[in-house]
This record gives structure tokens, sequence and C-alpha cells, in this order.
């Protein structure tokens, strides 16, 4: 089976507010099989302890144009697999680290119509259900902020929940790592510009009401191809706001908001 299929096989299915006004661009992937190491996209190592069996993690990561709150967002699943493919972990981002998604009487899987049963593993005097090979899991995307959690309801534990969409839409401006900035420089005034464009074209009141986002499959590339994209995309964005963004060296303005 060819790298792209096997990610896809087990790409998870993910679900958004009805109200969304933002979609899922492009997800890059990578297959780490090495117990401790580096994400290529995020500032973790992976642990595969944390989820006995796994022999290897798949990293997907999703690009949207926004972020309710700044322009450019990149979110993170992470799927945990053991030497059979079934699912034995995973985890989602969740605004600058990260969660654990298989959670008891939160985690939901879709399985094929043959896959009646998950797995029920005994170690010691502990559980752990597993998922077999061609489980997919299912994750939500928190309204506007798009952090990966197993359930909507774990979404009320962020306490800018429905704010961030409404009232603080649009305060990050133009907020990307600097790895994609290194040819675009903005004025503090033409940040303003993006802040007020966010606000006023994006703001929105979530419903809570979710349904599933389709990505196509020609959607899904290697980590490598969606990281050399990624300013294009960031450039794209910045022209149809009508900001001409400069690659000379002029100061950089960046308003953070953690």
């Amino acid at each position: 089976m060819e790298e792209r299929e096997y990610v896809l096989r087990h790409a998870p299915i993910i679900y958004m507010d009805e109200k969304e006004p933002f979609s899922i661009k492009r997800v890059g992937y990578e297959v780490y099989e090495e117990d401790g190491a580096v994400s290529r996209s995020f500032n973790r190592k992976f642990d595969f302890l944390n989820y006995k069996g796994a022999v290897k993690v798949i990293e997907y990561a999703y690009y949207l144009d926004y972020d309710i709150q700044h322009l450019y967002d990149l979110e993170h699943i992470w799927v945990y697999l053991d030497e059979k493919d079934n699912l034995v972990g995973a985890e989602g981002s969740y605004h600058g680290r990260f969660l654990r998604a298989t959670l008891p009487e939160f985690t939901s899987v879709y399985k094929k119509d043959e896959m009646e049963e998950e797995y029920l593993v005994h170690d010691g005097t502990m559980a752990r259900v597993i998922y077999p090979d061609g489980s997919r899991l299912i994750m939500y995307s928190q309204p506007g902020k798009h952090a990966m959690l197993a359930s909507p309801r774990l979404m009320h534990l962020y306490p800018e929940l429905f704010e961030a969409c409404t009232r603080l839409a649009g305060i990050g401006g133009l907020d990307a790592p600097e790895e994609y900035l290194k040819d675009i420089h903005i004025t503090e005034e033409e940040n303003r510009k993006v802040v007020e464009y966010i606000k006023e074209n994006f703001a929105f009141e979530p419903s809570m009401r979710f349904e599933e986002n389709e990505i196509k499959h020609e959607d899904y590339i290697p980590l490598a191809e969606l990281k050399r994209e990624i300013p294009g995309y960031i450039k794209k964005q910045l022209e149809d706001i009508e900001v001409t963004p400069r690659s000379m060296n002029t100061r950089q303005c960046i308003v953070r908001e953690d």
C-alpha cells in the first residue's frame, strides 16, 4: 500500500460547526515510526509508551486560511497505530498544546459494516479499547478556532468559546510562524486592516451543531509540500484584503494574543 493510500485509510473524519465560515484547504501528512521522533510541524516529540502497542504515528496537519482571530491556522491530529494497524491512541491540537482524543465516553469512530465491535484488551488491572484496522477517528473542530477535540462537550472548557467568534474576532491580525513570513512584511496600519477585515467578514455566533466537513483526497499532500505552499496562501489572502506584502527588510508587525 502506498503511503498516501495508507494515510487516507486512517484519516480522521472532521465535524465542524454548521455556521463555520472557514474550510480546511489542505492536509499535510507525515508518518513517524521512531519513538521519540520530533514533529516537523508542531513543537513536540512523540512518546509511543503513552499508548501501549503503538509502533507509529500519523501526523495530519490541517491548513485553513484563517482562525477567527487571525490570518493563518494550522491544526493537528495524531493517530497512533500498532503493528497490525489497529488504532490504539490519538491526540488533537488545542491552542498550542495537545490533548488526548481517545477518551472513555467521548471518543467516536467510524467502522466499516463488518466491524461491529471494539476490541477490549486487558493489561493487568487496566483495560483499554483499541479500534481495528480501517477504523476512522471522529473529531470535532472548535468553532472559529479549530482546536481538534473528541467531543463538542470538551469545547466548553475554553473560556472564550463564543467571545472569540464575536467580540474578539480578528484581534491577532496576521499571526503565523516566522518560517512562513520570511518574505512577508506588513506595517502596523496594514495589520489593523487585517484585523478589521476578519471581524467584518467572518465574525459569527457558533450554533454548536456540527456537520461532517468533506476533504477531497487530492487535498491530502506530504507535509513538506504543504509547508512550501503556505507562504503563497498567506500572500493571496493579504492581496485579497488589499494589503501588499513586501519582501524587503522593513519591520514586520504581528499583534499576538496568547
